[in-house]
């Protein structure tokens, strides 16, 4: 595969996979844990949470949210992964929006499915400008 189209592709696996993921996060997050390998890595604002089951435990326990994504970036990786980089907002609950930053590294386990192996989650803090 060309690099050219690698990148086209590995744009359009982030793009198919990050409306997949926010849409189960928000309204189906019983499901979520189908998206990640079973040795995969959450890490939740520096809480480390390891293999799929606890991450599925974790993810199901949060309170009900809403995710807005107002950016993607994909870069494709050794071994034939992608690391995808989200920013957005979010809100749990009754809480206030909060600006965040998600990283996930998505990994080959066929021809045709990818599963997170990584995913880094951190509320970003807003900067006053002066």
């Amino acid at each position: 595969m060309s690099k050219a189209l690698e990148i086209v592709t590995c744009t359009e696996t982030a793009d198919t996979f990050h409306k997949l993921f926010y849409e189960k996060l928000d309204k189906q997050r019983q499901t979520i844990g189908k998206l990640y390998l079973d040795n995969a890595t959450l890490t939740w604002n520096g809480n480390a949470i390891n293999g799929k089951a606890g991450i599925s435990e974790f993810l199901e326990k949060l309170p009900i949210s809403h995710t807005t994504v107002h950016s993607v970036a994909a870069q494709p990786v050794m071994d034939s992964s992608i690391v995808i980089v989200t920013t957005g907002t979010v809100r749990f609950a009754s809480s206030t929006e909060q600006d965040f930053s998600q990283t996930f590294v998505l990994k080959k386990t066929d021809t045709k499915t990818m599963k997170v192996s990584f995913d880094c989650f951190r509320f970003l803090n807003k900067i006053e400008s002066n």
